[in-house]
């Protein structure tokens, strides 16, 4: 997560630059019966077992993480969430998508995806899948270290975008940044104040690079998305941590890989 990419700004997203902005759903390249959040981090299917594509805002990297957590499992269908990774751009894709990733979109060609076990697809999992250098695709549960190997074939030599599937039992997923979670999983307890924007949901982000805190995530996405620049002090905001405020005091400097001193952070 780092320059400012509004989830509204298609020219941007569509330009296949900045690798290391924040990781969204692709605003207006999905299925049609997906269902978006404004922060274009929540996506659920609206009707049926299919047409829930969706697609990341921008390439990721070899060996980045994308993580997702289910939060909701409709039993009625069967089979459940898919995901993989495409090198052709989104935003080059002319018409409807297909209703599914797998088979179509992989016959389609420039596309690698499969159906995940259906141990992993059950309420409330949080699920992380990357793609290596060799363009094997990995997959993990829970924010466990080690993966599972899921397939093979990525192109690993033209930009990569992630692509999930809404599918089946899978109603509704939610984007999350892994990083954050490894780090908040590490507080001992979470104490919580008010966002000093709406001074009504509790603060539990911080503004990166200049470490100023004290806002809630809808705040600090709806800056990102227009602003991009800390209330504060102004400055351009490269990256939204999700921390809770006893992790940011407690174990800052050593997730940061710093030992000086940080500035105050208020």
């Amino acid at each position: 997560m780092g320059a400012c990419l509004s989830p509204s700004d298609d020219e941007s997203e569509c330009s296949g630059e900045a690798s290391y902005s924040p990781l969204f759903f692709h605003p207006s390249i999905k299925g049609s019966q997906v269902f978006m959040d404004e922060s274009c981090c929540r996506v659920s299917r609206r009707d049926t077992f299919h047409d829930g594509i969706v697609f990341s805002n921008r390439p990721v990297k070899l060996y980045e993480k994308v993580t997702l957590k289910i939060l909701q499992d409709d039993q009625k269908w069967q089979g459940g969430l898919r995901v993989g990774f495409t090198w052709k751009d989104p935003c080059l894709r002319t018409g409807n998508l297909p209703p599914f990733v797998c088979p179509n979109l992989v016959t389609q060609g420039k596309t690698c995806a499969c159906v995940l076990p259906d141990e992993y697809i059950e309420e409330d999992t949080i699920i992380s899948f990357w793609v290596d250098s060799w363009g094997c695709v990995f997959c993990s549960t829970n924010l466990e270290a080690e993966g599972s190997f899921l397939f093979s074939g990525v192109s690993v030599e033209s930009p990569l975008w992630a692509v999930v599937d809404v599918y089946g039992r899978t109603k509704e997923v939610e984007l999350l940044d892994p990083t954050c979670l490894e780090f908040q999983e590490k507080a001992e307890e979470n104490t919580t104040e008010d966002c000093m924007v709406c001074f009504a949901s509790p603060a539990s982000t911080m503004m990166f690079p200049c470490y100023h805190s004290g806002f809630c995530s809808r705040c600090s996405l709806k800056i990102f998305r227009t602003s991009a620049r800390c209330p504060l002090c102004r400055e351009k905001v490269k990256k939204i941590l999700w921390i809770s405020l006893l992790a940011e005091n407690k174990g800052l400097h050593s997730w940061l890989g710093k030992s000086e001193c940080v500035p105050s952070l208020r």
